[in-house]
């Protein structure tokens, strides 16, 4: 059942001027009633929350400053625009031609019939809403165009998650915005894109501290809960906040489940807090259309990417490691570092150095190196996050482009992937033999690259110093 709207009307003027059971014909009809005298000073401004949904003025008699007054208050800004009636006690006819010259919606003269003045403002309130959902709807309707124009430039798909969550909880001043990445019957969801925190993109969460995210794909319907406090969906969820002591702020949430090729995908995820505006209808409305639009847009990008695998899948991969191969490697960076540049992101180029790698074909064979190379590449492969990149960048040398990533980023994933080789037993090299690794790390942006190329002429420089003067091993760009 649609909430009833409580409408805010302001009286504005002279309370001897309002005739007798004003306020409690407007109180008794459901309206929200504020009164304040006019000329309205900036202290005596409507309350919170928002401007007033109709003005009633009211005034004594036709007075030379009637017109005046009325324009002031037609196009004052604090007001928005609200519709206003004059009522006027004492001047009949001239007076309310003057006000209605000066820009009144309506303006009647004593004695007022109270069905008539309530016939009025309903009509006056009539149009007033129909003018703020046709300027709404072209409001969307131009965000919708922007938010497509942006999703048809993404270059993958989580970039178009990206674009969805950041354009959409920005429009609507949200809290929280995701897209998370589920299906029926799972326990477990990734989250690849959040609004408030963009360096997000791979991030396994457990679906029951999130039952609407499990009702919206088990019903593949909208789930929209007004009060997370109060609605039973809530009930198991808000025992453990209990039980554990979590203080949680969340007011609404909103889960849209997102259908790619006709199945519950995931779902698109918001949430505001405790004092965030409430969302209306005609937003989830809104979020939901962009987001089954967005869903369209991601499945035509992964029949091309399918087609373009199938069509030149011998010429983006390394046969022996199965990573990327040079020439992916060079799209790959041209692509990031465009995205980079047009959103204001961050990435980190790392070239790893597999080291001694000749003295083991020199002492077990090419065959036995061959194999210690494609156990370091299929590694790197198990190590990196969804949105990461990796290839071989030639010989015993591999590249690997983070997203999001910053100098320290980098550094930190040589130092993980060295752990993971200390632990790891190459079976032609024995248990106590493991390969070393030298690494140059150049993050953008950074002073010294304005080209794509110009990082790998920054990374291939660290990687000389990590091998030649670095304690660690580990060169980063820009840094002695």
């Amino acid at each position: 059942m649609p909430e009833q709207i409580q409408f805010r009307i302001l009286l504005v003027g002279d309370p001897a001027a309002r005739p007798d059971g004003l306020e409690r014909l407007l109180v008794r009809g459901g309206f929200q009633v504020t009164e304040v005298p006019y000329p309205v000073s900036g202290s005596q401004r409507p309350p919170e929350p928002g401007a007033p949904d109709l003005l009633i003025f009211t005034v004594g008699a036709r007075e030379a400053g009637l017109p005046d007054a009325v324009r002031d208050l037609a196009t004052a800004p604090r007001f928005s625009g609200a519709p206003l009636i004059v009522l006027v006690a004492e001047g009949a006819a001239d007076a309310v031609a003057d006000a209605l010259q000066a820009g009144a919606q309506d303006a009647m003269a004593s004695p007022v019939h109270f069905g008539e003045l309530r016939a009025r403002i309903d009509a006056d309130l009539r149009v007033r809403q129909e003018l703020l959902e046709a300027r709404d709807a072209l409001r969307a309707r131009d965000l919708l165009f922007d938010i497509f124009q942006e999703v048809s430039a993404a270059l993958r798909g989580d970039e178009i998650f990206q674009t969805l969550v950041r354009r959409v909880g920005h429009a609507f001043g949200l809290t929280h915005c995701s897209f998370v990445l589920t299906t029926p019957g799972e326990d477990k969801g990734r989250v690849v894109a959040v609004y408030e925190n963009p360096a997000i993109r791979d991030l396994r969460v457990e679906l029951d501290r999130y039952p609407e995210i499990q009702e919206a794909i088990r019903t593949e319907r909208p789930v929209i809960i007004h009060d997370v406090h109060e609605h039973p969906l809530f009930d198991a969820i808000r025992r453990r906040w209990v039980q554990q002591d979590i203080e949680v702020n969340v007011q609404s949430a909103v889960a849209l489940p997102v259908f790619v090729q006709g199945r519950a995908a995931g779902v698109f995820f918001l949430r505001t807090v405790q004092g965030d505006a409430r969302l209306r209808p005609q937003d989830v409305t809104f979020a939901n259309t962009i987001a089954q639009a967005a869903a369209r847009v991601l499945e035509n990008e992964e029949r091309r990417a399918a087609i373009y695998r199938r069509q030149s899948n011998a010429g983006v991969t390394d046969v022996l490691t199965g990573c990327a191969s040079l020439d992916a490697l060079d799209r790959r960076l041209r692509d990031e570092f465009e995205r980079a540049r047009r959103y204001s992101l961050r990435f980190a180029v790392v070239v790893i150095d597999v080291d001694r790698l000749r003295e083991i074909n020199e002492r077990l064979g090419q065959q036995a190196g061959d194999r210690v190379l494609a156990e370091v590449g299929a590694m790197m492969q198990r190590e990196i996050r969804a949105p990461d990149f990796v290839a071989r960048y030639g010989g015993d040398e591999f590249a690997l482009i983070l997203p999001e990533t910053d100098a320290g980023g980098g550094r930190q994933f040589v130092e993980r992937l060295r752990q993971l080789l200390a632990r790891h037993t190459f079976p032609d090299l024995g248990p106590d033999t493991v390969p070393g690794l030298s690494a140059g790390v150049v993050a953008f942006p950074h002073s010294q690259v304005l080209r794509p190329e110009d990082l790998f002429t920054q990374v291939e420089a660290a990687l000389k110093h990590a091998k030649t003067g670095a304690p660690d091993r580990i060169g980063v760009a820009g840094e002695t």
